[in-house]
């Protein structure tokens, strides 16, 4: 089968007690059947260990993919994470012995259309690091690898996949064409997203690759909002949306509260929060043209595109996807404005990475949190195609 990924994958690795954060808190970890079956089998104390930090999930645990978990400590830590954030699991029975979501972590894997698809997650600091590092553009690898997908695909969803994937590399080369400003980019995305869609809604996914650059620009040409530029008032508008969407969510760590309480602080106000809003975005946007860092948000862009867009190959929906891979943007444009504020208009790389993992273990690692998310995509007047052209401008 075919194997993809983006470059800088291959050269990722672990740093393990010297990461300044670690994968094993925050969350719920799942133990896979075989690991579960193995541990039932480990003898001597440690294995007594095992077992008695071993629960069961109830059945309604609807965000668990397994029947079995770990009994997480304070903070959500793993039971078997010790001070310096090392895996004792990992040093008494090996690496051999961790269950699949250890193994895997921080990687997301997608497997369609006889491909297997590789992301490694912003969630942790050294992939961070890996994404954000050059100014280049970012490149894929793909390549043959002997082994086969253990599941049979039908003619019907091998083109529907073949589809997915021509519209997602065509959604790349968008985000990434710098002949174009990055909003007009973003609203060029958008546009497209809307013209797959409405392939798959006719069932016609044979369609989109037929789709062609003047589709997608006619389109945006023809929406109320087609400037590249809004008011300060939309965009406060639209921020003040994205704040209570986020609000509600499920809080996974300590540092996404204090994010939002920050952006609260400082732009959540009755008299002069739209003001202050718009002075602090203006700033933040000059701060990074002078800088020559706008390429960070094509990556982060890119990023998302590359590991979300696909997902649509089970439910059909291309554009709830294009318009995530956005919100996330704008999201993490709203924090990195906040923190650019706080810190007294001084924004640094490790500032990039920290903002990126903050909203990354918020989202990405909570299945009840990006379900949430997407069903306010879907829903939510905030989040239609016209708000999301709104909400993107450069602000004059």
């Amino acid at each position: 089968m075919i194997l993809r990924y983006p470059s800088y994958y291959e050269d990722f690795h672990c740093i393990a007690g010297a990461c300044e954060d670690t994968c094993c808190a925050g969350w719920e970890i799942d133990i896979d059947d075989e690991s579960y079956q193995y541990y039932q089998s480990v003898d001597g104390v440690f294995g007594q260990r095992l077992r008695e930090n071993i629960q069961e999930y109830e059945e309604e645990n609807e965000g668990a993919y397994e029947r079995h978990g770990f009994i997480l400590k304070e903070k959500g830590r793993c039971p078997f994470l010790d001070e310096e954030n090392l895996c004792e699991l990992y040093q008494e029975l090996g690496e051999e012995a961790l269950c699949d979501v250890c193994t895997d972590t921080p990687r997301n894997y997608l497997e369609y259309g006889g491909a297997r698809e590789v992301a490694v997650s912003a969630s942790c600091p050294e992939a961070g690091r890996l994404i954000y590092r050059s100014s280049e553009k970012t490149t894929f690898v793909e390549k043959e690898i002997e082994e086969e997908l253990d599941f049979e695909e039908s003619r019907e969803e091998k083109n529907l996949a073949r589809a997915i994937c021509q519209a997602r590399d065509e959604a790349l080369r968008i985000l990434q064409n710098r002949e174009l400003s990055l909003y007009r980019r973003i609203l060029l995305f958008l546009a497209y997203g809307e013209e797959v869609q409405e392939c798959l809604n006719t069932n016609a996914p044979e369609k989109i690759e037929k789709l062609r650059p003047e589709d997608y620009c006619r389109r945006l040409k023809q929406r109320h909002r087609m400037s590249e530029m809004t008011c300060a008032e939309g965009l406060y508008e639209m921020f003040l949306h994205r704040m209570r969407s986020f609000s509600e969510m499920v809080s996974i760590r300590e540092d996404w509260e204090e994010m939002l309480c920050l952006l609260q602080e400082y732009f959540v106000t009755p008299e002069k929060g739209a003001q202050e809003y718009h002075k602090a975005l203006k700033e933040w946007q000059t701060f990074m043209e002078k800088e020559e860092r706008e390429y960070e948000y094509e990556h982060l862009l890119v990023y998302y595109a590359f590991m979300c867009l696909p997902r649509c190959v089970d439910d059909f929906d291309f554009l709830r996807q294009v318009k995530f891979t956005v919100v996330s943007f704008l999201m993490l444009r709203d924090m990195d404005v906040v923190w650019f504020e706080k810190q007294g208009h001084r924004y640094t790389k490790e500032d990039r990475v920290r903002m990126a993992r903050i909203y990354a273990k918020e989202v990405e690692h909570s299945q009840e949190n990006m379900d949430f998310l997407m069903e306010e995509i879907l829903f939510e007047e905030a989040y239609t195609t016209d708000s999301l052209h709104g909400s993107v401008g450069k602000v004059e």
